[in-house]
């Protein structure tokens, strides 16, 4: 029997994407029954709602709320005293080794568009991310621009380097949706999902939007995301707008139900980002049938199956351009191609055998 200890401390925070990925791949791994799983983060009772009760699932409450405390203290007596056999840390591992370590780097966008980040992060993370990478026993990302991104930046060899791909979770259809368009306002609109921060390039969607006038022809701009790093760009644009211009843009946060309905009632979604590591809104878009229009940069542009629906985020006339023909035309037949090689390809089920066949492979 293998125990396995996961750090989900990000459950307890704001939502990010490492939340995904680890709600994702450990939710295809409970199912067998010759690992331990331990997963540990204070809020004990959210971890139960989604991973569920069973013989071989175990919870730990943390008391640490600093991460420095958590790293140096909590974690290495936890491992010690579960005589934990792996730990799966996002990014950063333990000052202290006290077990195998699985590390997944989701990416260094800190190093390759450093003025995206504060240069607090980026000297703290820097040597951190580092270590953690050359001292996993696992090290494990999330897409081949990832993996590349590390090789050059830490000087670490591909062979070491392994892809557990950010993949998609569909909501069973016969779960009752929210009727979104209701709830908030919405008749049609244009749908972008993702923190707001510089680097996200909401500034460009927005402008699009004006710059085209769809206000006038009915349409809305729903914006789902928290505010994170500011924006200035985005915010001088949206304060110089008009009181008519405002009322059709709407920035609100969202349950994960009332965010598939949103994907489902969308006209379009738009994902404009300058750069990520994976980039899971539009594919999860795609996956629900909605209509989409993605950034071809970074890890984006592994998604080679969006062919007419890749875009310059530099380049905003092939934006605009874009959006008027995908509300102006029918655009079925490329969703349902899509959709079907997205649902095919991004499968949580085959990430999770992946992990667990690395694992049984490492412990050999």
């Amino acid at each position: 029997m293998i125990k396995l200890l996961i750090d989900a401390h990000v459950f307890d925070g704001k939502y990010q994407g490492t939340r995904t990925y680890i709600q994702g791949i450990y939710s295809a791994m409970i199912t067998h029954k010759d690992i331990e799983f331990y997963f540990a983060a204070q809020n004990v009772s959210r971890l139960k709602s989604i991973f569920g009760i069973a013989e071989n699932i175990h919870y730990i409450r943390l008391d640490a709320t600093n991460s420095i405390w958590r790293l140096a203290w909590e974690y290495p007596r936890i491992i010690k005293k579960y005589k934990i056999d792996y730990a799966h840390f996002q990014y950063i591992c333990p000052f202290i080794k006290c077990c195998k370590e699985i590390v997944t780097i989701h990416d260094l966008l800190f190093l390759d568009f450093p003025k995206y980040f504060p240069l607090s992060y980026r000297i703290k993370n820097r040597p951190l991310f580092m270590y953690s990478a050359k001292r996993a026993d696992l090290l494990l990302t999330v897409s081949e621009y990832s993996r590349k991104e590390i090789k050059r930046h830490f000087k670490i060899t591909e062979d070491r380097i392994y892809v557990t791909s950010n993949c998609v979770s569909i909501v069973n259809d016969k779960v009752g949706l929210t009727d979104v368009k209701a709830k908030y306002g919405l008749d049609r609109y244009i749908l972008t999902v993702s923190r707001i921060e510089p680097r996200k390039n909401h500034q460009m969607l927005l402008k699009a939007f004006l710059e085209l006038q769809l206000y006038k022809l009915g349409y809305k701009l729903v914006i789902v995301g928290a505010m994170d790093l500011k924006n200035k760009i985005f915010n001088t644009l949206y304060k110089s707008m008009t009181d008519e211009e405002k009322e059709s843009v709407l920035i609100f946060q969202a349950s994960y139900l009332d965010l598939v309905a949103l994907y489902k009632q969308a006209a379009l979604f738009v994902f404009p980002s300058f750069a990520e590591g994976f980039g899971i809104p539009p594919i999860e878009a795609v996956a629900y049938s909605c209509p989409t229009l993605c950034s071809n940069q970074t890890a984006m542009a592994e998604f080679d199956f969006f062919h007419e629906c890749f875009f310059s985020p530099y380049d905003i006339q092939e934006l605009k351009n874009k959006i008027m023909y995908f509300i102006q035309n029918d655009v079925t037949p490329i969703c349902e191609a899509l959709q079907k090689e997205i649902v095919a390809r991004y499968n949580w089920k085959n990430v999770g055998e992946q992990l667990c066949q690395l694992i049984k492979d490492d412990k050999k």
